[in-house]
C-alpha cells in the first residue's frame, strides 16, 4: 500500500512539470522571445504549429504528440555554462611582416550579460594549451591588457568557471603587436560534464571580422551569443508518430532525440549522434550518422 501510494505522488510529481501547449490543426502559435521552459517536459498537442524559435528550452524535456514544432537557428538569446570555448580558426589576412599565418593570439576574453561586464569566477582555470608559459591561456582572463595568450597551434582557450554562468554576449581585446594574429574567424561553445567528459554546445560563430589594428586595446564590438545548437544536448526530445520537428537553418549534432515521428530539414544539417533513439524518418537538407 505504501510503495502504491509513493508511485502515485511520483506521478503526480512528474506530471505538475509538465506544460502542455495546444495548437488547433490549421493554426500557427509563437512564443515570446526569450521565453524560457528550463524544468519538467513541454507536451506540444494539436495538428497545428508552435514556433518555438527564440525559446530557451534548456534542459527541459520536448515532447511532440501531435502537429508541428518550428526551431529556427539564429535567434538571440542567453548562454549558460561552467565551461567556455574560444576556438579561432582564421586570422587577419596579412603579409608575413606582419606575422599572417603564425597563430592566433588575444590579450583579454570578455562575457557580457544586459550590456555589463560577467566577472569570472574566483578559481577560474585555464585548462587547455600551454598553461603557465609566458603567453599561456590564463593570460586571457587575468584582467591586464598588457599580457596575452598566443599559441602557433591555435589550441583553443578552454576556461573551467567552477559553476555554470549565464551571458548574452562576449568579446576579446588585442595584444601588444602582430595585426596578422588578430582573431577573424572563431566559434564560443559552452560545455557541461556528461559522463566524465565535457560535452559541447556552440553558441556563437562569426566570420571575417577585421579588429581594430590599434594594440593592447579592446575592441569596442561586443557579439550577441545566438542560438547554434537549436536542440540543446541536455534536452531529451520525443517525436511522437502524429508529430513533427521542423528545423530551420540549423547545422549541428542531434544527441538526445527519440521516437517514431518525422524530421523535416529546411536549409539544415544534422548529424545524430551515436546510440541516438530515433526510429523516424527524415526529410530534406543533409544527414549523417556518426
Amino acid at each position: 500500500m505504501m510503495k502504491r501510494l509513493i508511485a502515485v505522488l511520483l506521478v503526480a510529481a512528474c506530471s505538475a512539470q509538465a506544460e502542455t501547449i495546444d495548437v488547433p490543426c490549421g493554426q500557427t502559435r509563437g512564443v515570446e522571445a526569450g521565453r524560457k521552459f528550463t524544468d519538467g517536459v513541454l507536451v506540444k498537442t494539436g495538428g497545428g504549429v508552435l514556433d518555438l524559435t527564440g525559446a530557451v528550452l534548456g534542459n527541459a524535456g520536448l515532447e511532440i504528440r501531435d502537429g508541428s514544432v518550428r526551431m529556427a537557428a539564429g535567434a538571440a538569446h542567453t548562454a549558460t555554462g561552467r565551461f567556455i570555448r574560444f576556438t579561432v580558426t582564421k586570422t587577419r589576412p596579412a603579409s608575413k611582416a606582419d606575422h599572417g599565418g603564425t597563430g592566433p593570439q588575444y590579450s583579454e576574453f570578455h562575457l557580457f550579460k544586459d550590456g555589463k561586464p560577467v566577472p569570472f569566477p574566483n578559481g577560474t582555470k585555464a585548462i587547455a594549451g600551454p598553461v603557465g608559459t609566458a603567453e599561456g591561456p590564463e593570460k586571457a582572463i587575468d584582467g591586464n591588457v598588457n599580457t596575452k595568450y598566443y599559441n602557433t597551434q591555435g589550441v583553443p582557450l578552454v576556461l573551467d568557471l567552477g559553476r555554470a554562468v549565464s551571458f548574452d554576449a562576449y568579446s576579446y581585446a588585442t595584444a601588444n603587436d602582430a595585426i596578422g594574429r588578430d582573431p577573424a574567424d572563431w566559434v564560443v561553445s559552452v560545455g557541461e560534464m556528461r559522463n566524465g567528459s565535457i560535452a559541447w554546445q556552440d553558441v556563437g560563430s562569426i566570420s571575417n571580422y577585421s579588429a581594430p589594428k590599434k594594440r593592447l586595446a579592446e575592441i569596442g564590438t561586443t557579439f550577441p551569443v545566438a542560438l547554434c545548437d537549436v536542440v540543446p544536448f541536455d534536452c531529451p526530445v520525443t517525436v511522437c508518430g502524429q508529430g513533427r520537428l521542423v528545423l530551420v537553418g540549423v547545422n549541428e549534432t542531434l544527441e538526445n532525440v527519440r521516437g517514431c515521428g518525422l524530421i523535416v530539414l529546411e536549409d539544415s544539417s544534422v548529424a545524430f549522434a551515436p546510440g541516438t533513439a530515433f526510429t523516424g524518418s527524415v526529410s530534406g537538407g543533409n544527414v549523417t550518422y556518426r
